[in-house]
């Protein structure tokens, strides 16, 4: 059975949606959501994350290697989002080794997220 089996799409969409309004008020990566559509994007991130974890094939966003490419996120970065990603899931009191394997699958992306590119100049 898929980890999007097992948790469920209800419990996908509300980490996600935690996540993110979480994650747009924080100091260390809240500028990333300034003056973005974080509705639009909790709602990409959920058609993403369901694919991720075994769900249906519906993520029709970019890749995304170039889509963060131009936003500068450096190492902390991505460890304050698997952070705050922890603390979302433990509070949902997500069965601890589902959330474990989540946040293994979202670690796998790291060197995508780090392709080597530079941001672009502003």
């Amino acid at each position: 059975m898929s980890l999007y089996d097992q948790i469920g799409v209800a419990r996908i969409r509300q980490a996600i949606t935690a996540f993110y309004r979480r994650a747009e008020q924080d100091g260390i990566i809240g500028h990333f959501f300034f003056e973005k559509d974080v509705d639009a994007i909790i709602e990409k991130q959920i058609s993403f994350a369901s694919n991720m974890l075994g769900g249906p094939k519906i993520y029709a966003g970019e890749p995304l290697a170039p889509v963060h490419a131009p936003l500068g996120i450096r190492p902390p970065h991505f460890g304050r989002r698997q952070v705050l990603m922890r603390d979302v899931l433990e509070e949902m009191n997500l069965e601890p080794e589902l959330a474990k394997q989540w946040l293994e699958l979202e670690e796998a992306l790291r060197p995508v997220i780090f392709s080597g590119r530079r941001p672009a100049p502003r």
